[in-house]
C-alpha cells in the first residue's frame, strides 16, 4: 500500500475589522501506522484498556489452570476458564484488531485532510467532508508525544499528528487557538 506524504501548512494572518485573525492551516493525510498508534494511545489514555489489564489478564488465566487442576476439571472450573479466554479475546479485538479494522475501512481516513484553525472556528476539508465546526463541539485537548487528540465525547476525537506542523512557531500557535478554546488541557 502506498501512502501519499504532502504535508503543507500555513500561518495566516488576516484582519477582521482591524483585529489580526491568526489562523494554522494543516494539510496531512494519515499512515496505518500512525493512526493504529493513536488509536491504541486513546485507549490506554482514556481508561477504556488499562495498561495493567495484560498482566492482569496472564494472572487469571493461570490461576483458572491451576484451580482447574485441583478441581479435577470441575464444570465451574471450565466455565470460569472459558469466561476469561472470551474476555482476553475482546481485550484483544479492541486493542489490537479493532484499530486495524476501522482504519482499513473507514474511507475518510485514507483522503487528504486540509483543516484550518482559527479562535472562530474549524474548518474541515477533505474528497467528501467540506465543513465549518464551532469550538464549543470540543471539550478538551489531549497531548501526547506524537498527537494531538481534540476530544467531542468518550471515543469521538480529532485526531491531528504533530509530524505535520512545520516548526515549533505554527505548533505553538496551534496550542494557543485550541487552549483558549477549550475547557481543559491534558499531557497523555
Amino acid at each position: 500500500m502506498i501512502f501519499k506524504f504532502e504535508i503543507v501548512t500555513k500561518i495566516i494572518y488576516m484582519t477582521n475589522g482591524g483585529i489580526p485573525l491568526e489562523t494554522v492551516e494543516l494539510r496531512f493525510q494519515y499512515t496505518q501506522s500512525e493512526y493504529i498508534k493513536a488509536e491504541r494511545q486513546y485507549l490506554i489514555s482514556s481508561k477504556t484498556i488499562h495498561k495493567y489489564d495484560i498482566a492482569l489478564v496472564a494472572v487469571f488465566l493461570l490461576l483458572s489452570v491451576v484451580y482447574m487442576l485441583f478441581s479435577s476439571f470441575s464444570v465451574f472450573s471450565i466455565l470460569i476458564f472459558g469466561l476469561i479466554i472470551v474476555v482476553t479475546a475482546l481485550g484483544s479485538y479492541l486493542y489490537i484488531l479493532m484499530p486495524i479494522l476501522k482504519f482499513k475501512q473507514t474511507a475518510k481516513y485514507h483522503e487528504e485532510y486540509t483543516l484550518v484553525f482559527s479562535k472562530e472556528n474549524i474548518k474541515f476539508k477533505t474528497q467528501s467532508i467540506d465543513s465549518e465546526v464551532k469550538w464549543d463541539i470540543y471539550s478538551a485537548l489531549w497531548e501526547s508525544h506524537d498527537f494531538y487528540y481534540l476530544i467531542q465525547a468518550p471515543r469521538l476525537y480529532t485526531l491531528i499528528p504533530k509530524r505535520i506542523f512545520k516548526d515549533l512557531n505554527e505548533k505553538q500557535l496551534f496550542e494557543e487557538i485550541a487552549q483558549s478554546r477549550v475547557k481543559t488541557t491534558k499531557h497523555i
